[in-house]
């Protein structure tokens, strides 16, 4: 990147024809493209496209060049790594799906793109909608343990890049998920909380997105809680090509067809809605 941070971009499919379609992956909140293995292979498996999977700053065991993290990851780099996916693959249709955190720049990016976007459309698996307070309401246990994982993950592994910079002793000792958010904002490159989340909340574009995007949610989600969903109901619906899901069950990005399948409703839906798109909006 520009400031010198370091991104990548994991293939599968790269021997396809010219013109295949390519589904482009944005990972979880402190995940890689590894970690959506099973995913990636679903997909290809459903789609028979190419997947491209966006790794973010510090993640897939890149090292961090550049002091700047962002959970949320950043649309300016994501729009080179599109760049780059466009440039490996001329011609071809690009399609989006985004993962608990990667929902939340998926929709950033398409909110700030509007019909300039490079997704003909875009799937967001669980998203967490307004950075400012989704968090509030997550289930305890999970808010404590993923709070813990993200400071190990984005500070302590990074301590001699961030160490010395503002906000990373009061991240450090942030107990919630929330907490870390309201204190990221120099680290993420911000001058203020404010500017944080008017930068980075995807809530605060979602009204300019103009492709066609598939919402899902459960309801059990402990972390991308129910109240969420109905939060921002009336906003979604204003969306002139949104379609939401809310199920009964599914817990976060999970939606496993039983206790011990390895198989998941919404790789199905996610590879039915993206193939039914292709075939009205991809010629």
């Amino acid at each position: 990147m520009p400031d010198g941070g370091t991104v990548s971009i994991q293939w599968l499919g790269l021997d396809a024809p010219a013109g295949t379609p390519v589904l482009v992956l944005l990972h979880t909140i402190t995940g890689s493209g590894d970690g959506l293995r099973r995913f990636v292979v679903a997909m290809r498996r459903r789609l028979g496209w190419v997947v491209a999977a966006c790794n973010r700053r510090g993640h897939a065991g890149l090292p961090l060049t550049a002091p700047r993290i962002n959970t949320m990851g950043s649309t300016e780099d994501l729009r080179r790594q599109i760049a780059a996916i466009e440039s490996r693959r001329p011609g071809a249709a690009l399609y989006g799906v985004g993962v608990s955190a990667g929902s939340g720049l998926l929709v950033r990016y398409l909110g700030e793109a509007q019909s300039s976007a490079s997704f003909r459309a875009a799937v967001a698996l669980c998203p967490a909608y307004d950075l400012r307070d989704a968090f509030q309401f997550a289930h305890r246990a999970y808010d404590r343990y993923l709070a813990r994982k993200m400071v190990e993950f984005f500070l302590y592994k990074n301590r001699e890049v961030l160490g010395d910079v503002d906000g990373y002793a009061d991240c450090a000792a942030a107990r919630t998920i929330a907490e870390f958010h309201d204190h990221l904002y120099p680290l993420a490159g911000f001058a203020s909380r404010d500017a944080f989340y008017r930068g980075s909340n995807p809530m605060e574009v979602a009204r300019d997105v103009t492709v066609p995007i598939l919402v899902l949610n459960a309801a059990d989600d402990p972390v991308c809680v129910e109240r969420n969903v109905h939060r921002h109901l009336d906003d979604m619906q204003r969306l002139p090509r949104m379609t939401l899901a809310l199920t009964q069950r599914g817990g976060h990005c999970g939606f496993f067809d039983g206790l011990l399948a390895s198989e998941s409703w919404s790789d199905r839906v996610i590879a039915e809605y993206l193939g039914a798109a292709h075939r009205l909006l991809g010629v």
